[in-house]
């Protein structure tokens, strides 16, 4: 039985590694190999494309990747007319021929990149042979003799071109003497021939394959001025007959911009004058800087923390969300190349959703494993301060649908991010960046619905990491978090009731030989339990999760509340419960990790606790009358113990903390009662195998799946409840 604990408690060292709180990190379910690719996932929606050059196509790792995610390949740079035909009839087809057959033995489409651009472009075509300047005439001729020969040869396997690319000025501003400045881009194409060069170089094209989709291509084409120019441009163009049928939206952002409103804006606008719209070089910097300016910062010595990765992630996954709510105007999102190995920003830009040893990053699952049903959901506008909240704070609040709304004042900041949500990764959770508004307040809530019950978060500014003031703190993670409640539908049975006897929760101090210090616990007596001088009362010994200490199952559990409720209802016989920090804390992983055997904590619970707690409190000291339980990290102490101390005990209770086997005792007769527990999106067949197999084995064992819930403490709230129906019967 090694094996399995061994497996858990690795997934415990990976969340601790992360910073995650062990009574939500979803572990239980290995992570299963998916033979789909990107294409796959958006067969609805549009193509997945990339970009690739000669070295891809020589790497056979690539080249799997290549064929397994995308269904559209664009030429990086081998089919710029710099690399084609770097002087006048001579001609260097080699690499873009090479690409091209790719796509035809594969059966993937190619979009042509691309044949008017102001860099990388023939510039031959401006002089004679003795360097003096042509007229534009010369130059048309040329330049439909370069898009004819180049559009033909590849027309059976190219589906689309970029006929001109970034045509555009950047920033155009008037002033006195410049009342009415150009909106192009002044480059040698502009100067010699005006806008008409757009008209002649879309015209040549049509005519080489009227059957060719043909765009305009352009970056920054979200920014609302740019935006504006663009558009501008293209209708007027196709008002006089030019054959555009696109417009391409480069896509290189970074984690900071633009926003989503811009990019929808953008691609609804453009959709009022053409019918197809790609995104056709994707990337997203790690910096601030953005668009495809050839002058930028490669972020070089840079390292990308969490926060910079979650911030990535959530681009890249809000953006998706854009993308798909506009499937019916968007054809293509093509990366700009395979990995961030080879990304023309540089790896320490982290652009791409491989990073540089082609391994995939968060951000591509949450680019691939979308909820289609949360694109277009309306979010009810019934929010109320979540319970937890501060006295008097307004924020955090929630919905009846489970979603959570943050906001926090941080005019200063970069970058608020909340360690609760589904769009992005922190540190092994989920995480919700917050935007800021007009006054610097940082607003946003949850991509969906939350699980219901109990969550713990922190925000993250600018990389620090801070409680949100407007919540109360438990403690998790080895520190105090905020904390936030999703209202479940089940929560009466740990409500607070007035008509209800409520128990008392005390704290008592110990000392511990064994560990050379006092130590804490919390204890609950029921409700009856100064009724009577004389009765005595069996004890559960409750345990908590790693990250968490003694507070955890009377705050953040309820355990008391379900005990008062259960006992009134006259569902559960009166206990006592003994809750004490279980040592989880101080265990430091490495290489003998595997070796934990909790004999630490077995010694401070068995020899100095359970002691302390029969000649203080008014207990049946016997082991039939004495039960373990815990959760996560609790559980598996639990485990550990069970077999070891059946003198001690004689119930045990794994929550969330591995599963009991007939191997583990040393005969049916050795246990009164077992239970096992999880959230159903944890191990649930596990769960109801080990509860058959002990059954089938003549033990009795109770198994239970949370519907709904994962490793949170609703999974955990309601483990009790049941289990505690079946103690000490």
């Amino acid at each position: 039985m090694r094996k399995p604990l061994f497996k858990s408690l690795c997934i415990i060292a990976l969340a601790m590694s992360a910073g995650v709180s062990m009574a939500q990190f979803p572990f239980g379910r290995p992570e299963p190999e998916d033979p789909d690719g990107l294409k796959d996932a958006y067969k609805d929606y549009f193509k997945i494309g990339v970009a690739v050059n000669m070295r891809n196509m020589q790497n056979p790792k690539e080249i799997e990747v290549i064929l397994k995610e995308y269904n559209s390949i664009t030429a990086e740079n081998d089919m710029k007319p710099g690399s084609l035909q770097p002087k006048e009839g001579e001609w260097n087809w080699a690499n873009a021929d090479s690409i091209a057959n790719f796509c035809r033995k594969n059966n993937i489409k190619l979009r042509g990149h691309c044949l008017v651009w102001h860099s990388q472009f023939c510039d031959w075509m401006f002089t004679d042979k003795k360097g003096n300047p042509v007229s534009k005439e010369v130059f048309y001729q040329r330049l439909k003799t370069h898009i004819t020969t180049v559009v033909n040869r590849y027309k059976d396997v190219v589906y689309c071109w970029d006929v001109v690319n970034e045509a555009m000025a950047d920033d155009v501003r008037r002033s006195p003497w410049n009342p009415n400045p150009s909106p192009y881009r002044n480059s040698k194409l502009y100067q010699l021939c005006g806008d008409e060069f757009i008209a002649k170089a879309f015209q040549f094209a049509r005519e080489a394959d009227p059957n060719a989709q043909l765009f305009y291509n352009d970056y920054n084409a979200a920014n609302p001025d740019k935006r504006d120019r663009i558009f501008d441009m293209v209708k007027k163009m196709k008002d006089a007959g030019v054959p555009i049928d696109g417009i391409g939206m480069q896509g290189h952002y970074n984690v900071y911009g633009p926003s989503m409103e811009d990019i929808a804006a953008a691609i609804e606008k453009y959709a009022t004058i053409v019918d197809h719209i790609q995104f056709t070089e994707l990337d997203i910097r790690a910096n601030e800087e953005m668009g495809g300016q050839l002058q930028f910062s490669r972020n070089e010595g840079a390292t990308i923390d969490q926060s910079t990765r979650t911030l990535h992630d959530n681009q890249y996954s809000q953006l998706f969300r854009v993308l798909r709510k506009h499937k019916d105007v968007i054809d293509v999102v093509t990366f700009w190349n395979v990995s961030d190995k080879d990304s023309w920003v540089g790896v320490n830009n982290y652009p791409l959703l491989f990073d540089k040893d082609l391994k995939r990053k968060s951000s591509y699952r949450l680019v691939k494993r979308f909820n289609p049903d949360l694109d277009n959901v309306e979010i009810k506008e019934d929010f109320k301060p979540s319970e937890l909240n501060q006295p008097g704070q307004e924020y955090p609040q929630v919905n009846s649908q489970g979603y959570a709304r943050f906001r926090v004042v941080a005019p200063q900041a970069k970058s608020v991010i909340v360690s609760l949500g589904l769009g992005g990764n922190m540190g092994g959770v989920g995480a919700t960046v917050l935007k800021k508004n007009k006054d610097g307040v940082w607003e946003g809530t949850t991509e969906g619905p939350m699980d219901e019950g109990f969550h713990y978060y922190h925000l993250t500014i600018d990389g620090g990491v801070v409680n949100d003031p407007g919540a109360l703190n438990y403690y998790g993670s080895v520190r105090w978090e905020s904390g936030i409640e999703i209202p479940a539908h089940d929560a009466d049975f740990y409500a607070a009731k007035k008509d209800v006897p409520h128990g008392l929760v005390q704290q008592v101090i110990f000392w511990s030989e064994s560990t050379g210090k006092f130590q804490r616990a919390f204890v609950y007596t029921p409700p009856t339990y100064n009724n009577n001088p004389k009765e005595k009362f069996p004890v559960l010994y409750l345990q908590h999760g790693w990250g968490e200490d003694e507070t955890a199952w009377s705050n953040q559990g309820h355990a008391n509340l379900i005990m008062d409720n259960l006992i009134a209802e006259g569902k559960a016989k009166p206990f006592i419960i003994v809750m004490t920090y279980g040592l989880t804390n101080d265990i430091k992983f490495g290489s003998g990790f595997g070796q934990f055997t909790a004999k630490e904590f077995e010694t401070m619970l068995c020899d100095e606790l359970i002691p302390y707690i029969d000649s203080h409190f008014k207990t049946k000291a016997d082991r039939n009358n004495r039960a373990l339980a815990g959760l996560s990290m609790g559980g598996m102490e639990t485990k550990l113990i069970s077999g070891r101390k059946t003198d001690t005990f004689a119930s045990f209770g794994l929550l969330s903390g591995g599963q009991f086997a007939p191997t583990d005792f040393k005969d049916n007769k050795a246990v009164n009662y077992l239970f096992v527990g999880c959230g159903s999106k944890e191990s649930p067949e596990a769960i109801n195998k080990s509860a058959a197999d002990m059954k089938a084995a003549g033990y009795n064992c109770v198994g239970y799946v949370s519907e709904g819930t994962a490793h949170e403490f609703l999974t955990w709230r309601r483990c009790l409840h049941l289990m505690a129906q079946g103690l000490f019967k």
